[in-house]
């Protein structure tokens, strides 16, 4: 019976022990703060080094990823900008064709995005709540509410313009080792974006145009966005997937419309059956992607 006592006495203060250490913060593990998290991801990269290169633009640091082409064929580099507000290795489709693309005989580099205004967080006084209102919403009730101020709005699309600008002027530097033909491939709002650019002469044209859900948030420049692309004069693939924004699929059917209106050269737009979720499409993406690009620059 004393032996069991005295076991018992023994447990009791080993759990008491092991309490008061865990209620002890000198002895707790410490939470990392966010600062500690991002210098860990920081240090704990992903991706080879060899692919991870930087452009400079405003004094700040950008990733700019670089895969060579692999095998015999060297036809040139693809430029590969993903949709606004993501990365350079931004996941899914871009980032399949730019790990993809090489053994077809392009390298690929693969540029950030510029990034969206924040939506607009719109508050209300305190002592207007319970006044009536009169006439307090300017946009009609059937279309969405603006995200941000038209002023800002004109200000941000500049500073994206100018992003993308200087960004596309720092490539021929980085893809020297990389001579032949060029393919630029766009997605989303970059697409609308890089439309615009090219309509009015602010960069120079590729040799081949891939747009993917091509679309700008909006309205106005939206509608505009058909023609500019039907009057660009350079080889076109113009790629729709069913699960695209509603303002791209919006603009479908008549981008295709004015590029045979307009008899653009060499304008070709592919309906994906398959939403751009499901890997199969970007397999079928990708095919013809390359397809397209070697037979228009004539790069096979």
């Amino acid at each position: 019976m004393a032996r069991i006592i005295s076991l018992l006495f023994c447990l009791l203060l080993g759990f008491t022990t092991i309490s008061s250490r865990a209620a002890d913060p000198a002895t707790a593990t410490p939470t990392p703060t966010p600062a500690e998290v991002s210098a860990k991801k920081l240090n704990n990269r992903y991706l080879p080094e060899n692919e991870v290169k930087q452009i400079t633009i405003d004094n700040q640091p950008y990733d700019l990823l670089v895969r060579p082409w692999e095998g015999k064929k060297k036809l040139g580099a693809a430029i590969i900008l993903p949709a606004t507000n993501g990365t350079a290795d931004a996941p899914g489709l871009m980032a399949f064709v730019r790990r993809n693309i090489n053994p077809a005989g392009w390298a690929s580099l693969s540029l950030t995005p510029p990034t969206e205004l924040p939506a607009a967080n719109f508050a209300t006084a305190a002592t207007e709540v319970t006044s009536p209102g009169a006439a307090q919403l300017s946009s009609p009730s059937n279309k969405p509410s603006p995200k941000i101020k038209p002023e800002d709005n004109s200000k941000h699309l500049q500073e994206q313009e100018d992003f993308l600008v200087q960004s596309m002027s720092q490539l021929d530097a980085v893809g020297a080792d990389y001579a032949g033909k060029r393919i630029l491939i766009t997605a989303d709002q970059s697409a609308g974006l890089l439309i615009s650019l090219l309509s009015q002469k602010k960069i120079a044209d590729p040799d081949v145009l891939i747009v993917i859900n091509p679309y700008r948030e909006d309205e106005k420049l939206n509608q505009a966005l058909a023609e500019q692309l039907a009057k660009l004069t350079l080889p076109i693939l113009d790629i729709q997937s069913p699960d695209g924004h509603p303002a791209s699929l919006e603009t479908a059917a008549n981008r295709k419309v004015l590029a045979v209106t307009l008899e653009s050269p060499n304008y070709r737009q592919t309906r994906l059956a398959l939403n751009l979720d499901n890997e199969s499409a970007w397999q079928n993406c990708l095919d013809a992607i390359k397809g397209f690009a070697a037979r228009m620059s004539g790069a096979q």
